[in-house]
């Protein structure tokens, strides 16, 4: 059963996704702190490792192409451990909705309204986010395409204007990190950026797309996300150099040396308005999978209702997690990788090898002959 009647199209799709990760493009730190130098070619590398999991998410969204996430648990586990595990899933959507506002709220106030305090910010983001919740998935996805196109312009020319000021010399010693911090690299882009793209599980039944378009827009969304990710990191390493690790938000201190003179100088207020805009998405996308998940498991009839519940309720959450942006990149480096792996790549497994071994989901007859017997 569909709780949110609305539909969007492959595009607002593809885009959403492409939105979702483009807005990591702040938290480059989790890796740059970790692997220097080499952050992109682990960002490469991860990626490419991850194109499986990406494939994996497309194959549960094309077995199961009329049921969401906690549906697809439902019917492969059983009623009562699919609802044990949905119940984990909705603490994994809240905790990724909590942490984000958390995020956008501290730097909102560093770089845009420093004299506001946070929890206004905060209250204000989820007020305007629940507007967007409580109005479905049509609204809250309305809008991906046109943030992630300023997106793409804008850090084009944030390219181009930086091009001088990077130095090749900043991205040697290659492969100079011991192994361990490879891997470590490698584990935090499979399951921050990457591996939180198992939330559009929840919301894939109302994209209006075929077998090979649902293979078409999410590895192009991933793809466009990517790349964005991508460019951050190697404008971060080749002008910052040496002093990567030493800040919290390099990609803030980057676009800081962005100067066309008097005119034009300041110019990281803008790109820190469209990194803002990114996280608002994300998080009203996320705040939208947590009620919809919500509304499912107690099966409400309508997940409107939720909506300002649910906000208060990611709020007071996030309240308490990470006092400041140091303490969460320092958990996304050593906890939370760890934390994340069962939500998004053992049990999205698990449930593929389960469902295939069970030869989910069943027919319409198979299901009339089982009712007969």
């Amino acid at each position: 059963m569909r709780i949110d009647k609305g539909l969007i199209s492959g595009t607002q799709f593809m885009f959403s996704v492409a939105c979702f990760i483009q807005a990591s493009a702040l938290l480059t730190t989790f890796i740059s702190a970790v692997t220097l130098q080499d952050s992109w070619l682990v960002l490469l590398f991860g990626a490419a490792l991850c194109l499986p999991l990406i494939w994996l998410y497309r194959t549960l969204m094309v077995m199961f192409p009329e049921q969401n996430l906690l549906q697809i648990l439902s019917e492969v586990y059983g009623p009562v451990i699919g609802k044990i595990i949905g119940i984990a899933y909705i603490w994994f959507f809240f905790t990724l909705a909590s942490l984000n506002l958390t995020d956008l709220g501290n730097f909102t106030k560093l770089t845009i309204l420093p004299e506001t305090p946070n929890v206004v910010l905060i209250l204000i983001c989820v007020l305007v986010s629940a507007f967007a919740v409580r109005n479905g998935i049509k609204l809250v996805t309305k809008y991906s395409t046109l943030f992630a196109v300023i997106t793409f312009i804008l850090f084009g020319i944030g390219a181009t204007l930086m091009f001088n000021q990077i130095k090749l010399e900043n991205f040697l010693p290659m492969f100079d990190q011991p192994v361990g911090k490879y891997v470590q690299g490698i584990h935090i882009i499979a399951t921050i950026p990457i591996g939180e793209l198992v939330t559009f599980l929840m919301i894939h039944p109302y994209v209006k797309l075929s077998r090979r378009d649902t293979t078409k827009y999410l590895f192009l969304g991933f793809g466009l996300g990517g790349i964005t990710i991508l460019v951050v990191l190697l404008l971060n390493i080749g002008v910052l150099g040496n002093l990567l690790d030493m800040f919290t938000l390099p990609t803030l201190v980057m676009l800081r040396l962005v100067n066309l003179g008097m005119a034009l100088s300041r110019m990281e207020i803008i790109f820190a308005v469209i990194l803002v805009m990114l996280l608002f998405f994300k998080v009203t996308f996320l705040y939208y999978v947590s009620v919809l998940a919500t509304a499912q498991l107690f099966k409400a009839k309508a997940y409107p209702q939720l909506a300002l519940a649910a906000g208060a309720l990611i709020i007071a959450y996030g309240l308490t997690l990470y006092p400041s942006l140091v303490e969460h990149a320092a958990s996304a480096q050593e906890i939370t990788p760890f934390l994340w792996t069962p939500f998004e790549i053992l049990i999205p497994l698990l449930t593929f090898c389960i469902a295939k071994l069970r030869k989910l989901p069943k027919t319409s007859k198979e299901m009339a002959k089982e009712q007969e017997v």
